[in-house]
């Protein structure tokens, strides 16, 4: 998808947007330029004086401020009952319809050596930068399904659900053994739910994304290297960095072009995410293993296109059957 899409495939203008771990950083610069593209916007964090300051912040760019409206909720992502709540309280702020789109930034590195990691800092990892999106993502699925079920409408504005990863799922870098697999496995769930959300086209068009930013200067990237073993910042050298309002510009583009999996950083973002065998080690010298990966880069199109169309046949006939 995307590529050689000259229609805008991410409109934003009057829809309901939320946004996880949007008071600062990313999140922050999210909702700004959505609120410039006419959204109405939500903004989910723990820090009530932080989400008071950003809503501020954020609906001071409304396109429209007459017709805007703008919602903050204090919640702990980590807790798998606060994603009812916030669809809740969404959906009843929205007119009783669920939102358009979720926007999952919640999240936080805690770089180190492996062995060097407490366990409870591997779970905390795990929580907060995957179980927070996929409790977000299980619960607005779950609603746009029972929504759509008995006024099915697939010819509307696709629902969207973004999740926010890292360069660091495509190449293996000494110091984010706690971070890295959780960024990793959102990667994997998006692309898992963008074939499975097919079976339910017949009732409403969900899209899943994946952003993938590399440096983002924050004060958590501040707090980080205060932590970061010298041979990860002596690696990530090579990476620039870029700002919170960098990222979110690049990461909007990317999805009104109708892309998946996007990257912010660019060349060097494209050619990681291009090339995913990256840094993995190949058998031997790995020429068989590269050379595969060219041919199984051509076959897969069709493969993955093959596949699309069975799961949407399948899913057309059980839908049919209820």
């Amino acid at each position: 998808m995307g590529g050689f899409q000259s229609k805008n495939q991410f409109p934003v203008n009057g829809r309901a947007v939320v946004i996880t771990g949007g008071s600062k950083g990313m999140g922050k610069a999210v909702g700004k330029i959505l609120a410039e593209k006419g959204a109405n916007v939500v903004i989910v964090a723990r820090n009530v004086e932080k989400l008071e300051d950003t809503l501020k912040y954020i609906s001071e760019h409304a396109s429209k401020p007459s017709f805007q409206r703008f919602h903050y909720i204090s919640a702990d992502l980590t807790d798998p009952t606060e994603a009812a709540r916030i669809l809740s309280e969404t959906t009843a702020w929205n007119n009783n319809q669920p939102p358009d789109i979720f926007w999952c930034c919640a999240g936080s590195c805690h770089p180190g050596l492996f062995i060097d990691v407490p366990i409870e800092v591997l779970k905390e990892q795990m929580e907060s930068n995957y179980f927070s999106s996929v409790y977000v993502a299980h619960a607005a699925v779950q609603s746009w399904i029972n929504h759509f079920r008995s006024s099915p409408d697939p010819n509307q504005p696709a629902k969207h659900i973004v999740f926010t990863s890292s360069v660091c799922a495509f190449l293996p870098l000494i110091g984010y053994g706690p971070y890295t697999p959780t960024k990793t496995a959102l990667r994997a769930l998006s692309d898992t739910l963008s074939q499975e959300l097919l079976l339910y086209a017949p009732l409403v068009a969900i899209r899943t994304h994946t952003v993938f930013p590399g440096t983002i200067f924050t004060e958590g990237y501040e707090k980080e290297n205060l932590i970061k073993p010298a041979i990860t910042k002596n690696l990530e050298e090579g990476d620039g960095g870029q700002t919170p309002e960098q990222v979110a510009a690049a990461s909007v583009k990317g999805l009104e072009r109708g892309e998946e999996l996007i990257t912010t950083n660019g060349i060097l973002g494209v050619a990681m995410k291009s090339g995913m065998l990256g840094g993995s080690n190949r058998n031997g010298w790995g020429l068989v293993d590269t050379l595969m990966s060219w041919v199984v880069v051509i076959i897969m199109v069709f493969v993955r296109k093959d596949m699309d169309g069975k799961v949407k046949a399948w899913g057309k006939e059980r839908l049919g059957e209820r």
